[in-house]
This record gives C-alpha cells, structure tokens and sequence, in this order.
C-alpha cells in the first residue's frame, strides 16, 4: 500500500476522532480483527487492495480485538472478522466473516461518493447513445494534449466507421498497425473494421433472423447474424453459434468461425470470464 493509503490502527482513545468524526468528511471502513484469527488476515489483503483501488474516496482503519476488547463490545463485535462502515458519524452498513471482494465492492459503491466522470467516460457514453459526433469533440480534445496516445487514436478512427467513414478509418488503421500492430486498442479496431462489412452487406438484423430460421444450414447468414449479435451486446449467442460453426464446419471460408472467435475476443477484452471459457471450449475442440 502507498502511504496515502494506509490503514490507521484505531484504539479506544481514537476512535471518536479518527472515525467517527473523520466519517463525516470520507467514509471509514473499520476492520476488526485479532492475530489469531485466520480468516482475518484472509480478508486484510483484499482490504488493503480495494482502498488503493477506491483511490481515495474511503479510509481503512482497523482494530485488534485482543487489545481493544472494550472499544469492540461497544461497537458490538460477535465474530472476527468484523468489518463496519462509518459515513456521516453513523455505521451505515457491515458484514463478517470473509466475503468475495465484488461483495465488498457492491457495499462500498452502495455508500461512497461517486466519481466524476473522465472525459473518456464522457465520450463512451455519448457513443453509446448514439451521438458520435459529441464523442468525436471529446477524443479530438483529448488528442490535442496527448498527440501520441494510441488509445485517443484508435478510439477517434473507430468513432469515423460509426459515422459512415469507413475508409478513412481504415486509412488510419494501416497507419497504426505499422506502427503498433500488436496494441491491445489496434487489434481491437481491426477486428470491429472486419465485423463493419459483414453489418453493411446484411443491415436488417430483423430480416436475417427470418431469413436464418427460415435456412438453420446457411453459415453466411449464421455467422451475419451472430456478428450483429456481437456488436449488438448479445456476446454469448455470437460466442456459441461461432463455436458450433468451427466444430462442425472447420472447412468454412478458411476456419471464419475460429477467426471470428479471436477477433471477438478483442472486443470483449480479456478480462471477461466469458473469453477463458470459450477459449477452454475452443481448446478442446482443437487438442
């Protein structure tokens, strides 16, 4: 942990202050704890991660039991580890025993203040609702004061496809893959090109998914469909109709269904669970 961020060991003659009353300027996450408890130091290092991760917006003070026994009776300590939330000189919320970390996070996110939005948020958002131009401003902005960000780069050629410059967004993509072409944001922009063409020769999602039901065995509509799938948000049927096509039909347009799976990948990002799980299903079918 950085220093800014250390937890602060919090004893009776404290508490009032450091908590309490500190409560009502930053939330205070209180753990209590004793040396001998297991399960306690299970839970110290997921503590001290989320509040490097929380940056800021919540202090960690924690308390051992075995020389605060007093201080934890009042507060009404059953179990180790317990762990209370102060905010505004009030415990607001708690839990004991060790919990999955989202748990923790689901919690925390309940009653921290939130963040402002980055303007890399800001542009996300505005693209998801469909004012690419508005997203578009944002990048440019944020181009000007960062020139060689790969990221910034990628992220205005992919806001041009969106608004009907496909060429010239793939004019930015040669340039970039001679440049970096192993870049997480790159690989991503390539692969969400090669998807574009698919959605120009087949723009009625409507009509493909009659004409689909209607021929279950044309693996040109199939995988249309599953690619508007994909970039609908609809990640798990796309990833299962590629995975059938690539078991039964490995042949197909020189394996398309496992070198869509990849290119979806780079749209998903690895840090998805649904990635591993497919890969591992891909896996088997290749080994």
């Amino acid at each position: 942990m950085t220093e800014a961020a250390a937890a602060l060991t919090v004893t009776a003659a404290n508490f009032m202050t450091d908590v309490v009353e500190a409560s009502g300027q930053t939330p205070v996450l209180v753990d209590f704890w004793a040396p001998w408890c297991g399960p306690c130091r299970q839970l110290m290092p997921i503590l001290d991660r989320l509040v490097e991760q929380y940056g800021g917006r919540f202090k960690l003070a924690k308390v051992n039991t075995d020389e605060q026994q007093e201080l934890s009776q009042q507060i009404g300590v059953r179990s180790l580890p317990t762990v209370v939330l102060f905010k505004d000189r009030t415990v607001v919320d708690h839990f004991i025993g060790v919990v999955p970390e989202s748990q923790i996070k689901e919690m925390l996110d309940k009653h921290l203040p939130k963040t402002a939005d980055s303007p890399m948020q800001s542009a996300q958002q505005l693209k998801a609702a469909g004012d690419f131009a508005g997203a578009r401003k944002i990048v440019e902005n944020e181009l000007v004061r960062d020139r060689e960000n790969v990221d910034l780069q990628t992220a205005l050629a992919e806001l041009q496809a969106l608004e009907g410059d496909v060429d010239g967004a793939r004019k930015e993509l040669e340039r970039l893959q001679g440049m970096q072409p192993v870049h997480p944001a790159v690989k991503r922009l390539a692969a969400l090109l090669a998807f574009s063409d698919i959605i120009a020769a087949h723009p009625d999602v409507r009509s493909l998914r009659e004409r689909v039901a209607a021929n279950p065995t044309d693996l040109d509509l199939k995988h249309a469909l599953a690619v508007h799938q994909l970039l609908g948000g609809d990640v798990e049927p796309a990833l299962l109709s590629w995975l059938e096509v690539m078991r039964d039909h490995r042949g197909y347009k020189d394996d398309l269904a496992r070198r869509s799976l990849v290119m979806a990948f780079e749209l998903i990002g690895e840090a998805d669970p649904i990635v591993s799980q497919t890969r591992r299903a891909m896996s088997r079918m290749l080994f």
